[in-house]
């Protein structure tokens, strides 16, 4: 059968037989043994004391006394029985009593003592039991860490032992607040009927105001009048009542199960109801529940303590999410925060989330020690141990808070609980009862920039009561990053930090179990409201991307930010963070390439969190950019002219051809078969697109990149040849290319303006001109009048009308 340890004490009556049996050592030690057997520690302590009077230097006696001392918690006893076995046994007989002497001066609170004989059972020891090698390890860094702490006790705890009608020489525990006193757990009471099991005391639930010698106050309808009744736990709204009925399994082990009742307006409790079998295993304890409520899903949920299987070890916290009237979802371990050994007395705080339990298998004072942690989205935070005075080096368990956090109840069997036993002072827990005075608390909240981590000025930070939801403190730091405040203990706050363009941040930070005035220093990271910028960049020409391009961002909008440079020498892309609607100016630098400017607003017009833009860098080597073709439409400019000059510009010339492109087309197709006229079509379409708006946008920045070479202060000479298709004669034509390759040398003097006309004149720029008339034209593009299709509309002939600029020489030395 499962057993719990049952941290309670027994009053035992030592009633011997008469004659010669209680007078001989060997009875003694049956009856000792005898009762070890049925875990009663008492009397088996008193037998050996006995027994010892017979031969005072029996070691084995000794050292049961020292065992029996331990194990019915009479500290002192088996701590001077363990170091006496030190002091006379040479033979090293029994190797765990430096391990025990030691555990028992750290319950005492002597840490520097429990160190040196933990120190000597390793010593002589380590290695021969892997467990209590590990475990007197642990309890050397815990004896430290106690040394440490107790050096700074809360300054704002005041303890005091309840009140002396509540607490007896008897086990008093599970004190909940109440509108007038407590109501509490008491081992104190005779069982009715006396079963096969050992004579015991029971346990009963009243309150304090109740008679202690025969209370029938208001839990009288829930003791029982043979077994164990204690562990009360109201739900959220007072509305049911959960508690644990326990069976003896012998004198030290009872095994428990939970129950629960509804509470009637007037106060009175309803028909018992045993919970489910998910909750109450056959053969497991089920025992110390608490129901807390889930602020974040809105949910109460049922903490207990077991030895089910599936646990961390000893005795588990659990948890049970209450989905309904009486339905319970299955348990669930609480493995972040139950270890190897016994994790027991859960108590949640609804106030401010807070889970507080007793466990004796982290770094402590000793003993059981009370700790604290909370849960975020699933995830419980490390155990803290709440520290001295609530804690001490004895056992401190049952741990409650009211609801402001000002107050609260637990029990221990530290220096001023009563004894059950005054001689060999054993036993008992008593309930204490702390109150939490004034602290001087300050919060400095820091707020910093997530991404550059650099201090945020401008943040505002306020300070919202979490509980009442009203707003307690408010900064707006414009010239720092520090937002100083002082809060009270006790209270659970939010922490929001704002500021514009960047995300607000909501943290919390609960004063509850603060012992000490401090100053809390929490950095808080804010997130730029942004949207992701993809900056590409690509060569203006070919199209290609272009890697190394280093792209400047600045934001027009807000000044007090500093431009950001970004260079991927491995690729076209650079990504910036933008705050929505803030102008940016974009600027991409690359050697041998002219700098690209761009401005944009930070929009995402698709509803996406990216935006792209596309920067295409011009070279600034020239002789890339040729030979540079310009297209003419037919005959054009000067119709039907054997003039060799025109005033028009080639941009004028240009204007008037590309809106013929349609006649093009259809003159081209016609008469064609339909299942050639789509490649026909195509044809011209390509031919106008690339050849003659390409040329166009292609001399627009080949002029851009040769008047900037032209104002450093470089010199050039250009060459142009005019071409015309072979449809008219000779002569025609050549003076038809002289034309077209005039309207060019228009186009640069009207270029911005007249940006060139200078450096025209005072010789840095000149311009050689050639006329090839039809000369150059190839032989099978058509000549014929009568076939305008061919000799006019179609690409080959269109190919021919035109203007090329065909070199570009410097004439600066050295270059």
């Amino acid at each position: 059968m499962s057993r719990i340890k049952h941290i309670v004490c027994s009053i035992v009556l030592l009633l011997f037989a008469s004659g010669a049996w209680a007078q001989t050592k060997a009875a003694y030690m049956k009856a000792a043994s005898d009762a070890n057997t049925a875990k009663d520690h008492h009397s088996a302590l008193v037998y050996y004391l006995e027994a010892l009077e017979f031969d005072t230097t029996d070691l084995q006696v000794i050292y049961n006394i020292a065992e029996s001392a331990r194990q019915f918690h009479s500290i002192r006893i088996a701590r001077d029985r363990y170091e006496e076995i030190l002091d006379k046994d040479n033979e090293d007989t029994f190797p765990m009593a430096a391990y025990w002497a030691a555990a028992m001066a750290q319950l005492q609170g002597d840490y520097q003592g429990a160190k040196d004989k933990y120190n000597l059972y390793l010593s002589e020891h380590e290695g021969e039991d892997p467990y209590y090698s590990a475990k007197a390890q642990k309890e050397i860094s815990s004896c430290d860490w106690a040394i440490n702490l107790l050096n700074s006790p809360g300054e704002n705890i005041t303890i005091t032992n309840y009140d002396s009608l509540v607490n007896t020489p008897y086990t008093e525990f599970g004190a909940i607040g109440e509108d007038s006193g407590i109501s509490y757990s008491s081992l104190r009471f005779d069982p009715e009927e006396r079963g096969y099991m050992p004579t015991d005391m029971i346990s009963k639930v009243l309150n304090s105001d109740d008679d202690p010698i025969d209370p029938e106050g208001r839990w009288s309808s829930i003791n029982r009048a043979n077994l164990h009744t204690a562990h009360t736990a109201y739900n959220f709204n007072r509305s049911k009542v959960y508690y644990t009925i326990c069976t003896n399994v012998n004198k030290s082990d009872i095994r428990c199960d939970l129950y629960s009742r509804e509470i009637t307006p007037d106060g009175s409790f309803g028909p018992e109801f045993k919970l489910p079998d998910n909750i109450n295993q056959e053969g497991v304890t089920s025992t110390q529940p608490n129901i807390g409520f889930d602020k974040s899903n809105g949910v109460e949920v049922l903490y207990f303590v077991s030895d089910r299987e599936g646990g961390e070890g000893k005795l588990d916290i659990w948890s049970s999410v209450i989905s309904g009237p009486d339905e319970y979802d299955d348990p669930v371990n609480l493995t972040a925060i139950n270890t190897a050994e016994d994790d027991i007395t859960p108590f949640f705080h609804n106030n401010t989330q807070v889970l507080y339990f007793s466990s004796n298998g982290y770094t402590s004072l000793g003993g059981y020690d009370i700790y604290q942690t909370s849960e975020d989205q699933g995830t419980y935070a490390t155990a803290q141990n709440l520290g001295a005075p609530i804690n001490s080096s004895y056992h401190d368990l049952y741990y409650t808070l009211s609801e402001l956090g000002d107050k609260g109840f637990f029990s221990s069997n530290r220096p001023g609980s009563q004894f059950i036993d005054e001689i060999n002072e054993s036993c008992c827990y008593d309930i204490f009862q702390f109150d939490v005075g004034d602290l001087d608390i300050a919060l400095n909240a820091i707020t910093f920039d997530s991404k550059t981590l650099d201090s945020l000025d401008g943040a505002t930070v306020q300070i919202v009561d979490s509980r009442t939801g009203n707003q307690v403190g408010f900064i707006t730091n414009t010239l720092g990053a520090d937002h100083v405040f002082t809060l009270e203990t006790g209270n659970n706050y939010l922490i929001i930090a704002s500021k514009p363009d960047y995300n607000t941040d909501t943290s919390t930070l609960s004063t509850v179990g603060m012992f000490r005035s401090q100053e809390i220093v929490r950095r808080i990271y804010l997130e730029r409201n942004s949207i992701d910028l993809q900056v590409l960049t690509f060569d203006q020409i070919t199209k290609d991307p272009l890697p190394g391009t280093t792209v400047t961002l600045r934001d027009l909008t807000d000044n007090s930010i500093q431009p950001i440079s970004l260079t991927n020498l491995n690729g076209n892309d650079t990504y910036f963070d933008v705050v929505p609607d803030h102008r940016y100016q974009i600027l991409a630098t690359r050697d041998k390439y002219y700098d690209e400017v761009a401005e944009f607003v930070a929009t995402a017009d698709d509803g996406s969190d990216m935006i792209i833009q596309r920067l295409y860098l011009d070279r600034r080597d020239l002789d890339f950019y040729l030979p540079l073709s310009l297209y003419f439409d037919n005959d054009r400019p000067g119709q039907k002219s054997m003039r060799l000059t025109t005033d028009k510009t080639y941009s004028e010339t240009f204007d008037e051809y590309v809106v013929k492109e349609f006649e093009f087309i259809e003159q081209y197709t016609s008469d064609l078969p339909e299942e050639n006229i789509e490649l026909a079509e195509q044809r011209v379409k390509d031919f106008f697109e690339n050849d003659v708006r390409g040329g166009y946008n292609m001399v627009e920045r080949f002029l851009g990149g040769m008047l900037a070479q032209l104002e450093s202060g470089k010199n050039f000479e250009l060459s142009i040849r005019g071409f015309a298709s072979p449809r008219a004669d000779s002569r025609y034509n050549l003076a038809l290319s002289q034309r077209r390759v005039i309207s060019i040398q228009n186009e640069l003097r009207s270029y911005l303006g007249g940006a060139l006309v200078p450096y025209i004149q005072n010789g840095q720029l000149k311009i050689t001109e050639l006329s090839y008339g039809e000369n150059l034209a190839p032989t099978d593009v058509s000549d014929a009048l009568f076939d305008r299709r061919n000799s006019i509309f179609s690409p080959e002939a269109s190919r021919e009308r035109r203007v090329e600029i065909v070199e570009i020489k410097s004439n600066d030395q050295g270059n």
